[in-house]
């Protein structure tokens, strides 16, 4: 990640606002020159650290500021991989055997530069050019280039001004970030990170605001900084994404804003599904909801649901083009810590069209409970279950949690919509009942 001198050359003030002057093609001419750095990094493979920076400096004469490309090399390099030296492993014996023979030698006489060299090479079964070799092949500066990135120049030109985007934020005090969808990729990056953040609803959509590492309250700002940044490239993954920040510079706040479609190139969203059950189920409603079922899309983590200081994110949005929705939640191999979790978080959520799709099969040994096919219907995949047995008083929602076996019944009568439970994977057609019969537009 670029560091504040990289970006501070390029940032500017006008009426409490702060911007940055990313690079711009012109004429073909820039990516060219990225284009150049890309191959010559890839040609010093096998190269020292030092030797492949110095290799990146000389660039100089081509370019009109040094600035840029100082933080350009700092993005091609950490996006390379450096392996340590061959004789790193041995650099603190041979330093520990020179230093040694050195002092045994001293006062140094005219003529014995390699004499320490020799008596270390000797002892540790080496030849004197490998123990010089060896003496600091442990330092950073020496690790080897063991692979550049395989980048073109627009690539590398588009990653140079994500990372000057990034490197703003270190000095963040708050940023509220907004999209229309792609929730999944981003607070999956938000927890990873472990950043303080809290969710609201928006006109749009959701809101989500995360502290900053220039908030008072924050320690160690710098590690929190660098995580909070990884925030960006998420949420570049999303549609409709925007970004607002409060900067603190010299002791003033200053307003920042990205956005979709302006410098930083919004990617395209993979859609990235947490197990096999999910993937099944997205396959199957594309093959089989056809005209019997028009208007009825389905959409991966779309809609974050705010669960009091949490965030509770379905699987998938099933969404009507008349406004009805209804969500899914697959809860696939679980532990009775993990369904206990999930009981809580589904019981707080409280919505009354969320779905759950609940593996059959039971973890940490327990067995399955002798009520579960009444509660199911049947044995079969996908039967709805639950149904008037939600009308059961919700305060006894959390009883008879204490064992595995009752989990099951506990989840039943937490949730407000409707159960289904599957033995090998879940049915497109059962789901789809279930969705038409509880879908319903969303709340102003």
């Amino acid at each position: 990640m670029l560091r504040r001198t990289h970006v501070l050359p390029f940032t500017t003030e006008d009426d409490g606002r702060i911007d940055v002057v990313f690079l711009e093609e012109r004429d073909g001419r820039v990516t060219a020159f990225l284009d150049r750095l890309c191959r010559l990094l890839r040609r010093l493979e096998g190269r020292r650290r030092d030797v492949v920076l110095e290799a990146l400096r000389r660039q100089e004469r081509r370019v009109r500021d040094a600035r840029r490309l100082a933080g350009l090399a700092k993005v091609l390099l950490d996006a390379g991989r450096f392996e340590p030296d061959p004789l790193a492993e041995r650099a603190p014996a041979v330093r520990d055997a020179v230093f040694r023979a050195r002092g045994e030698l001293w006062p140094p006489v005219p003529g014995d530069v390699d004499a320490p060299y020799q008596a270390a090479a000797a002892g540790l079964g080496m030849t004197v050019r490998e123990a010089r070799d060896a003496l600091y092949a442990d330092r950073p500066d020496r690790r080897r280039l063991a692979r550049a990135p395989r980048w073109d120049g627009r690539r590398l030109l588009h990653r140079y001004n994500m990372e000057l985007a990034r490197a703003v934020l270190l000095d963040a005090v708050e940023m509220t970030v907004t999209a229309r969808g792609g929730w999944g990729d981003v607070f999956r990056t938000v927890k990873l990170a472990r950043l303080m953040y809290r969710i609201e609803r928006a006109d749009d959509g959701y809101r989500a605001t995360l502290t900053g590492p220039a908030a008072p309250y924050v320690t160690r700002a710098r590690r929190y900084g660098i995580r909070f940044a990884r925030v960006v490239p998420a949420l570049t993954r999303a549609p409709g994404w925007r970004l607002d920040a409060t900067i603190l510079r010299d002791d003033r706040r200053l307003a920042y804003t990205l956005q979709a479609g302006g410098a930083i190139r919004t990617r395209a969203r993979r859609t990235r599904y947490d197990s096999a059950w999910e993937k099944g189920l997205a396959a199957e409603f594309a093959d089989k909801i056809g005209p019997e079922r028009d208007g009825w899309t389905l959409i991966r983590e779309e809609r974050p649901v705010p669960v009091h200081d949490d965030v509770f994110l379905p699987d998938f949005t099933v969404r009507h083009h008349d406004g009805r929705e209804a969500l899914v939640e697959i809860v696939g191999f679980w532990t009775p810590e993990y369904l206990r979790a999930k009981l809580d978080k589904v019981r707080r959520a409280g919505l009354d069209n969320l779905i759950l799709l609940v593996y059959r099969g039971l973890a940490a040994g327990a067995t399955e409970p002798a009520d579960d096919r009444d509660r199911s219907g049947d044995a079969g995949d996908g039967t709805a279950a639950g149904g008037a047995g939600h009308d059961r008083d919700r305060s006894q929602a959390g009883a008879g949690t204490g064992d595995a076996a009752d989990l099951p019944a506990a989840l039943d009568d937490a949730a407000a919509g409707p159960v289904l439970w599957f033995a090998r994977k879940p049915r497109i057609g059962a789901v789809m009942e279930a969705v038409e019969r509880v879908a319903r537009r969303p709340s102003p």
